[in-house]
């Protein structure tokens, strides 16, 4: 059944939300320090949420099983991986986050063999990762044991970016084995459970005080972070889930990576390397390859 033109629209909207992080973040970090502009994305999405969940007569889980999944969700799934994210654009540009952010779905694959006995890797899938592993060496490049030895803040820049799609890959597979709860519920539940486990983070590790130095630019950049990349785009993926499904919406596998690494280059004039384009052509191939599969059993 063709997918209907709204539905395209939905589609592209999530891309924007999605790919917009990186340019959010970038402008956060200028005077926001990592571990508050995690928190801050956390609490504006948990204040966008909540109110519409309770508005649409969804009441919040009330034992500690559900909680305790909602709380290991948001660790991993939001915690862990905005904050080490943040961290590595520090020293690496938003285009080439985003790029590197375009692993999660092979990082998914590898980690799913593990842990879901449904989603074992077969030689196709195999084949993809491969193929989107090569991908990765190439946008790392040839330099990046001389940048080690030098310093290394853009190798463990890109390091620390790698890992966020580790984790969301890891939070992917949670999500498959989380207890059954209505999607307006798990969105606002996560969000508030990192809401508060994020800020006593950002706390124990920078003092709520220094948030006072913040340019108002930076504060903009936690706000957007907080209402169209976490909040918004939640709502968004969870709406199109239902209208067209879990394989249509990933597509956005392919399109968040580009519209990132276009987006660094139009509004912050970074540098798009040949080198590092073709590393996220055999990335989107890689995903391609190991997705085929499943698109012609669909």
């Amino acid at each position: 059944m063709p997918h209907k033109y709204s539905d395209w629209l939905m589609l592209g909207l999530l891309v924007a939300l999605w790919g917009s992080a990186f340019a959010f973040a970038k402008i956060a970090i200028e005077t926001v320090a990592p571990e508050w502009t995690m928190a801050g994305r956390l609490i504006t999405g948990a204040v966008l949420l909540l109110p519409l969940a309770l508005r649409a007569g969804e009441a919040l889980p009330r034992n500690g099983q559900d909680w305790s999944w909602l709380a290991g969700l948001a660790l991993v799934g939001n915690i862990a991986p905005f904050f080490v994210i943040s961290w590595g654009q520090q020293y690496v540009p938003s285009a080439l986050a985003g790029i590197l952010i375009g692993f999660t779905p092979l990082a998914t694959l590898v980690i799913a063999h593990v842990f879901l006995t449904e989603e074992r890797i077969t030689p196709m899938r195999a084949a993809g990762f491969v193929i989107g592993f090569a991908g990765l060496v190439v946008v790392l490049g040839p330099r990046a044991l001389t940048d080690l030895t030098a310093g290394g803040e853009r190798l463990l820049g890109q390091f620390a970016v790698l890992l966020g799609a580790c984790l969301f890959a890891c939070n992917n597979v949670m999500a498959r084995r989380a207890p059954e709860m209505p999607l307006l519920v798990k969105a606002s539940g996560v969000m508030l459970a990192g809401a508060f486990a994020g800020s006593a983070l950002a706390s124990a590790i920078t003092p709520p005080a220094t948030l006072a130095d913040a340019s108002a630019a930076s504060l903009l950049g936690v706000a957007g972070l907080g209402i169209f990349s976490t909040g918004l785009a939640a709502l968004v993926f969870f709406r199109l889930v239902d209208r067209a499904g879990a394989t249509f919406v990933s597509l956005t596998n392919y399109l968040v990576p580009v519209f990132a690494a276009v987006a660094g280059f139009l509004v912050f004039g970074e540098e798009l390397k040949l080198r590092v384009l073709m590393g996220l052509a055999l990335i989107l191939a890689g995903i391609a390859v190991s997705e085929w599969r499943a698109s012609l059993k669909e």
